[in-house]
């Protein structure tokens, strides 16, 4: 186990505040088991316990069973094997410093093994649990400022992380002692309850300790608004125009006279006559437009697509002097032609194969001979043809829009 003397040759590699606010402890592990004791700010030991039962060995143990137990290595299921996997355990947490896992090699049954840092972790928690009681069994009930791993702690990987993971603070040697607070909160009064301000009314009765956010407080008298002690609006006598009603801008706008017997009645007789005026206006506005409509309506049936009667009456003359012009009948616009009716009614002609030419021989070759040439010059002969035919006169309408081509029907 480690003594007084001991502890403050490995303590003096950790800076420790003179006066910490809570507990500072050491922590060792070796063989001969896990050691704890609290450090004062001189770094003297003050109080200290053991646990001679947790050693390397039981942690060697610990992790092969969890290997075991995960399916990492299921051929430790048989006795030799488990302790041929807990001597590889061994290597491996003597190997791993402070990488993230690490390989291990087998010489038997077992050719190669991975040992992680998180299979430590899980497989010494019920170690740590003992750590952690003993912690808080030194500390009493002040808060743990800073727990110093001393020497053997490297053996066990994952310490650290354990430790940490717990919400402690684990230093080694070299690093900074962690800000810590140990004061009374109190003064703050973060959660104090906060007492509900007092009702202030803006005018009337008002409380003793009434702020200037009252009207009464501040000097302002609801009568100059034109409102009552319970701020409703306070009907008074004013001028009227010719409907009855105040103009904007009157110092009674906004007021209605009424009699003392029935104010609600009055003021409902007002508020009827003002909806039937405007009932009145809207019905008007609505007739007028209705008119409107109407009337484009009424405009729009009588117009039509179809051509003036002073476009009919020019296309009447354009035709009169197109028949005395020319023979060929009218065309009307938009009709077929009457050549092309023809032409469709007229009989389809057949196709007859032309009779096979006759057999000659050299001697009628040659009597044919000039008769041939003569037909051959017969042939290329201009025939007179018939005279062309006059092409008849196109005709046309005014075009309604000025400015444009007159429009040509047929």
């Amino acid at each position: 186990m480690t003594d007084q003397y001991d502890a403050e040759l490995w303590l003096s590699g950790f800076t420790i505040p003179e006066a910490p606010t809570g507990a500072v402890l050491a922590l060792t592990f070796g063989a001969s088991g896990i050691w704890t004791g609290r450090v004062d700010g001189r770094r003297r030991i003050v109080a200290s316990l053991s646990e001679p039962r947790i050693v390397p060995s039981v942690l060697d143990m610990r992790i092969a069973a969890e290997l075991t137990e995960n399916g990492s290595v299921p051929e430790a299921s048989e006795p030799a094997v488990f302790d041929e996997l807990t001597e590889l355990v061994r290597r491996a947490r003597d190997s791993i410093d402070d990488r993230d896992s690490t390989f291990v090699m087998g010489t038997g049954t077992l050719r190669f093994i991975s040992v992680s840092r998180a299979d430590i972790v899980e497989a010494t928690v019920p170690e740590v649990n003992r750590i952690h009681g003993m912690i808080v069994e030194l500390a009493g009930t002040q808060p743990v400022d800073a727990i110093l791993l001393g020497p053997g702690t490297d053996q066990w990987p994952g310490l650290w992380e354990s430790l940490t993971e717990r919400g402690f603070t684990a230093l080694l040697p070299g690093d900074r002692f962690p800000d810590t607070f140990g004061g009374d909160d109190d003064p703050t009064n973060t959660l104090a309850r906060i007492d509900e301000a007092p009702v202030a009314l803006a005018w009337g009765a008002q409380p003793s300790d009434s702020g200037p956010a009252s009207f009464s407080a501040s000097g302002i008298d609801p009568a100059d608004y034109r409102l009552d002690e319970h701020g409703n609006v306070r009907f008074d006598s004013s001028r009227r125009d010719q409907f009855g009603d105040t103009q904007y801008g009157d110092p009674g706008y906004g007021d209605t006279e009424y009699g003392d017997d029935d104010p609600n009645e009055a003021r409902r007789a007002a508020e009827s006559k003002r909806r039937w005026r405007i009932t009145a206006v809207a019905a008007i506005l609505v007739l007028v437009g209705l008119g409107g409509v109407g009337t484009a309506v009424a405009t729009n049936i009588h117009e039509h697509n179809g051509p003036s009667i002073d476009e009919l009456g020019d296309l009447s003359a354009t035709d009169t002097t197109a028949e005395t012009e020319s023979s060929a009948p009218a065309h009307i616009p938009n009709s077929a032609d009457r050549k092309e009716v023809a032409a469709a009614r007229a009989k389809m002609l057949k196709y007859s194969t032309p009779p096979p030419p006759p057999k000659t021989t050299a001697t009628t070759t040659q009597k044919q001979r000039p008769q041939r040439d003569q037909q051959q010059q017969t042939q290329e002969r201009p025939r007179p043809g018939p005279s062309p035919q006059p092409k008849p006169r196109k005709r046309t309408i005014p075009n309604p829009i000025p400015g444009l081509p007159p429009i040509v029907v047929g």
